[in-house]
């Protein structure tokens, strides 16, 4: 349950503290007084949205902090144990949850302490709050809601056939998928076969080889170069070699200086370190006049030659531009298309295959939806009964609640049984909730009949029922009471006491006859301090809570006969309370 939540800075609340107790927690107070504000609070701590607007002005982020006591909740234990966000040292009785909101859009999580994405309070949040707003009322009027409905309040056993039915489904959408696929590709076959053959055969008959675009282009660039390189080529050898007589080539020179180096050696022997050096560069020398006397022999320009690799270099450029690719990536691509072209000719084989496999998805899949149906179908015959007794004990004298199950049909779906039915990700079924509130009258979609008091209460019984599925440590309600009032609302206070029996309950409402049921009543409003508005709340005492009811039926606190109404409300409250609980202690022994 929530111990005590604290908000800084959010909105016009500059800093609050709320210890809560177990029970029927109240929050009454003046419209506007800033009470969804504590909903809201809430909220975050269960990873909802935030926005930096909610940001008190001139501050710079908000912090809202909840403490908790989860010691009765094994589902939130392991979850907290599994995600490593409860140290066996740790109490459960101590859970801190905080969300933080900054101006710089910077939003931060933390449980004791430990960094947390928002995503993990809002898989936690589910475990342990079940929050109802006016916006759930227009969610109970959705068709689509009621299947959810549904499938939470039978979840023992709904929940596991749901799974391996959704684990079904998906291998059957992929098994389609590559059926549907290989079905097209047989229509093209033909025509895909030539383009395939063809690219293969222009690859093929390029013939690439290794390196074959490095080395022709070197080849390439000496025959542009051909005068230049016979030019330079004939000088080096003249240099190394001089056809002149009488005049010293570059290789006499070397022989005299390695002949004297060597004769200073010997006498001194310094110079022996810079023998070695001229007796490698001397051969050297003969090296490369060898190299350039045979390169200049074999040395020929080729027009022709010129030509043809310049023909030959463009055919492997415009091959690369067309597909994209280096020269090696052809080649591997060239593999590809061989290996497509076996799959194209194999491929009656593969959709045999294909459909094998589809045909087996697709039973698996349809026992699965039939299953999930059939325990649906169940859950709603339960929840029937439940919700239908829930409501007569919120003031509906002559009610008919009655969930109705169809199928959702579809031409071109999967045949199961024999109809063909589509399957969706929830299965093959439609779920609308029918309610007839008068004697006479045929059930009718919720949707067409219920008024606003109606669905609040309708809303209520079924969040009385559906609690119990689950391990919730508290429910929050936020004007449960709307378009309610009378003996009406004090029907629903009683369903609300009874509800938190059971778990925290926590409650904002404009109506006495509500609050009068409260085992704590908060109450909220504002003031000015400091030309700045701020929100004060305050746990009422008896004498305090005796005025606010008074105020909540009249409009005044000083009236001495609402005053004496309120205090006739609250003793018939309390009356009501005590047989109830009595009744509790009874069923209990």
């Amino acid at each position: 349950m929530l111990k005590e939540l604290q908000v800084k800075n959010f909105a016009v609340i500059d800093d609050v503290k709320i210890d809560f107790r177990n029970g029927l927690n109240i929050l009454s107070g003046e419209t506007g007084a800033g009470k969804t504000l504590i909903i809201e609070a809430i909220n975050l701590l269960i990873g909802e949205r935030a926005e930096n607007e909610l940001i008190r002005d001139d501050e710079e982020k908000l912090l809202v902090q909840g403490y908790f006591d989860f010691s009765n909740n094994p589902t939130i234990l392991s979850f907290l144990k599994s995600e490593n966000l409860l140290g066996e040292d740790v109490s459960a009785r101590e859970v801190v949850i905080s969300r933080e909101v900054n101006r710089n859009a910077k939003n931060r999580a933390f449980i004791n302490g430990i960094f947390t994405q928002v995503g993990t309070l809002k898989k936690l949040g589910r475990f342990f709050v079940d929050i109802h707003s006016q916006h759930d009322h227009q969610y109970l009027l959705e068709p689509g809601a009621h299947i959810e409905i549904i499938d939470n309040f039978g979840k023992d056993r709904i929940a596991a056939a749901k799974r391996i039915y959704q684990d079904h489904l998906s291998d059957f959408l992929a098994k389609k998928e590559k059926l549907d696929h290989l079905e097209k590709l047989q229509g093209k076959k033909e025509d895909k076969l030539a383009e395939l053959n063809y690219r293969l055969e222009e690859i093929d008959e390029l013939d690439i080889k290794k390196d074959e675009e490095k080395n022709l282009e070197n080849e390439h660039r000496i025959l542009k170069n051909y005068e230049k390189i016979f030019h330079l080529a004939s000088e080096a050898k003249k240099a190394i070699k001089s056809d002149e007589d009488g005049e010293d080539s570059l290789s006499d020179n070397i022989a005299v200086l390695n002949r004297n180096v060597s004769g200073l050696a010997d006498i001194d022997h310094e110079f022996k370190k810079f023998e070695s050096k001229i007796s490698d560069l001397g051969d050297f020398i003969e090296e490369l006049s060898h190299f350039l006397n045979s390169y200049l022999s074999d040395f020929e320009f080729s027009a022709a030659r010129l030509d043809s690799i310049q023909e030959r270099l463009f055919r492997l450029s415009e091959i690369k531009k067309k597909y994209n690719m280096t020269l090696s990536e052809i080649k591997e691509h060239s593999k590809k298309i061989k290996e497509e072209i076996d799959d194209l000719e194999d491929l009656e084989n593969e959709i045999d295959k294909a459909k094998s496999g589809f045909d087996e998805a697709s039973k698996r899949t349809s026992a699965g939806a039939v299953e999930l149906s059939t325990l649906r179908k169940d859950a709603m015959s339960g929840l029937k009964e439940k919700v239908t007794i829930e409501m007569e004990n919120l003031g509906f004298k002559s009610v008919t609640f009655d969930p109705r199950h169809d199928y959702i049909e579809d031409e071109n779906g999967t045949l199961i049984g024999d109809r063909r039915l589509r399957l969706t990700n929830n299965g093959i079924d439609n779920i609308e909730f029918f309610i007839s509130v008068n004697v006479g009258e045929n059930a009718r979609p919720l949707r067409k009949v219920a008024s606003g008091g109606e669905i609040s209460r309708i809303m209520l019984a079924l969040k009385s029922v559906i609690s119990s599925a689950y391990d919730i440590s508290s429910m929050v309600f936020d004007e449960i009471d709307a378009g309610i009032g009378g003996a009406t609302a004090l029907v629903v206070g009683e369903k609300l006491f009874t509800i938190s029996m059971n778990c925290q309950v926590l409650v904002i409402t404009h109506l006495a006859q509500i609050a009068c049921f409260s085992d704590y009543h908060y109450f909220i409003d504002k003031y000015i301090e400091n030309g700045r508005t701020k929100i004060r709340i305050s746990r009422l005492e008896e004498d305090a809570r005796i005025k606010e009811i008074s105020r909540m039926i009249s409009g005044t606190s000083d009236s001495d006969i609402s005053m004496m109404h309120a205090e006739e409300l609250l003793e018939k409250c309390k009356n009501i309370k005590n047989t109830l609980l009595e009744g509790k202690v009874k069923v209990g022994n």
